[in-house]
């Protein structure tokens, strides 16, 4: 039975404060009553989250929390106390940030970027806005060109936007890079560029090749990011409908069109052009 993630358990018994599970081992927890769900019955698996109660009891949740162990995750502080913090992080019990863990005092109402972490002494979930303390330094499994998610942490002007990589590493988002707008707590989809000596990821947000392209190419790039991936503009269009859309010349429509399909970036239909 793993703390602090969503477990896999077979339902043993029905009392009436609610369901006892069992993983492989027989190990069991319970379940209380009113996180049931409807139409199930003793014998079949449920899959619930397991962490420790004001109690200090191992207890489960079909709820799902804003943060599981080893993830960093966004959450308000609801308390400040002079042992530490506790932030919603959509359980019923709140989660613990002990002082220690503070660079700068949490105030009640701000919201923080936090990493979940189980701490080796009480065997409790707590969370700490020092994610650097936490964060792997040498990137596993990630080359150049590899797709990853990147969680906007920090701006730094002029340089750009520091990141967490697939809620592991550290990186960095150049802001002559950005061609689309990035506010702190947005997750996006990006893509390895580089692996710093001291193991730090420079990240882009296009695929690897859109880093050399010129502006309608970029501009163009950008609409069909905003649409969904899809324009009803082909080389037939107008060149008002062109303008209209996406404010350049038909002719630099084409060659940015014709650039990118011959990089396999866009295909062209019928009806429009769309990222692939």
């Amino acid at each position: 039975m793993k703390i602090g993630e969503i477990n896999t358990l077979r339902i043993e018994k029905e009392t009436a404060i609610g369901l006892f599970l069992s993983d492989d081992l027989g190990m069991e927890v319970l379940l209380p009553k009113r996180y049931v769900p409807k139409k199930i019955e003793v014998g079949d698996k449920i899959d619930v989250f397991i962490y420790r109660d004001s109690e200090d009891r191992l207890i489960s949740t079909t709820e799902t929390p804003k943060g599981k162990l080893n993830e960093i995750a966004w959450m308000n502080v609801k308390s400040v106390t002079e042992a530490g913090a506790f932030l919603d992080w959509g359980l019923s019990k709140d989660l613990f940030v002990p002082m220690k863990e503070q660079i700068v005092k949490l105030r009640e109402g701000e919201t923080h970027l936090v990493y979940v972490y189980l701490d080796t002494l009480t065997q409790r979930l707590a969370a700490s806005p020092r994610l650097e303390r936490y964060l792997e330094s040498i990137p596993e499994g990630l080359e150049k060109g590899s797709e990853v998610q990147a969680t906007v942490w920090k701006e730094h002007p002029p340089l750009g936007y520091q990141v967490i990589v697939n809620n592991q590493y550290l990186g960095m988002i150049y802001a002559n890079q950005v061609f689309q707008e990035l506010n702190i707590g947005d997750v996006t989809n990006a893509y390895v560029n580089a692996i710093r000596e001291d193991g730090r990821i420079d990240v882009i947000l296009q695929k690897p090749g859109f880093e050399s392209i010129d502006d309608s190419t970029k501009d163009l790039i950008d609409a069909l990011e905003k649409n969904n991936g899809f324009l009803p503009l082909t080389d037939k269009s107008s060149p008002e409908a062109i303008y209209s859309a996406l404010s350049m010349s038909k002719k630099s429509f084409k060659k940015a069109a014709g650039g990118l399909y011959k990089s396999r970036i866009i295909e062209i239909n019928p009806d429009g052009i769309k990222l692939i």
